[in-house]
């Protein structure tokens, strides 16, 4: 015998499957796994709570831009940035700005090997820049006076370097020609100081102001696609990095999307046959 059923009793079956389809337990449904990985926030050394563009220790590194990966096996979180390696000594999610400090001048203001501070604003990444608060410190090293540095050329044989530092607002005291004012120096550094800690400094000229300056650090920037990021949450998903196409993607409950999740509610009974668990 055929069935046929009458149009009012097919209208209230599809009813009825649409508002089962729209109301399945979350519970009987599995996420996408890589949302639910990058949907946690982590905590790297004594930093918490910590998200994109950020991965590292427990945090895939699909969930984050790979220059932002933290080593979280000292005491404090560390960044390398043109293979320069940085502190963070705070990090503002809200923001998009962080905060660090070289790890070769912690504590020390005479590392043994003297280097730059890598030019951030050319950086390759091109997701960071300085802060605006950020400005120029210049070590002068093996001169005629000011502090004393001791390096090491052999195990049996010392000398010693003197140095000065100069910040750009010594030029309000007419000091802007270094060499001329303090004599020949053998090496200059650029370092990179909050413009709050290089005001303090030309006022308070010492080798443990200089010391605290270096130790806390300057801030940058970042824009990791940052309002694809944003998007991308308000839709429902969480923010991550595709390797294979080095850009954006965002991850979303039923799977990855270049943009955002804003399709994945209109779902079908494919996908719901696909991703969930039903038992009736």
């Amino acid at each position: 015998m055929n069935l046929y059923l009458l149009p009012n009793s097919f209208l209230l079956l599809l009813v009825t499957l649409i508002i089962f389809i729209f109301h399945v337990p979350k519970s009987l449904c599995v996420d996408d796994q890589q949302y639910h990985n990058c949907s946690q926030s982590f905590q790297c050394s004594n930093i918490k709570s910590i998200g994109y563009p950020f991965w590292g220790s427990t945090r895939p590194e699909y969930c984050g831009y790979p220059v932002f990966k933290l080593n979280c096996s000292g005491h404090a979180p560390s960044i390398s940035i043109e293979e320069q390696e940085y502190r963070v000594l705070s990090i503002n999610q809200s923001g998009s700005n962080l905060k660090v400090a070289r790890v070769d001048y912690s504590n020390n203001i005479c590392p043994s090997s003297l280097t730059n501070t890598t030019t951030i604003d050319k950086s390759s990444s091109h997701v960071l820049e300085y802060a605006s608060d950020v400005q120029k410190l210049s070590l002068f090293s093996t001169c005629p006076a000011q502090f004393n540095c001791t390096s090491f050329s052999t195990t049996t044989t010392s000398f010693s370097t003197i140095n000065y530092y100069e910040t750009q607002n010594l030029t309000n005291f007419r000091l802007s020609n270094t060499s001329s004012t303090f004599g020949t120096c053998n090496t200059t550094i650029i370092l990179r100081i909050s413009q709050s800690a290089a005001s303090y400094l030309a006022l308070n000229s010492s080798k443990e102001n200089l010391g605290a300056a270096l130790d806390s650090g300057f801030g940058l920037k970042w824009d990791a696609s940052n309002t694809l990021c944003e998007h991308c949450q308000v839709s429902g998903g969480q923010c991550g990095y595709n390797t294979s196409s080095a850009g954006f993607i965002c991850y979303c409950k039923d799977g990855p999307n270049p943009y955002n999740c804003g399709g994945s509610r209109s779902m079908s009974l494919a996908w719901i046959i696909g991703t969930c668990s039903i038992s009736l």
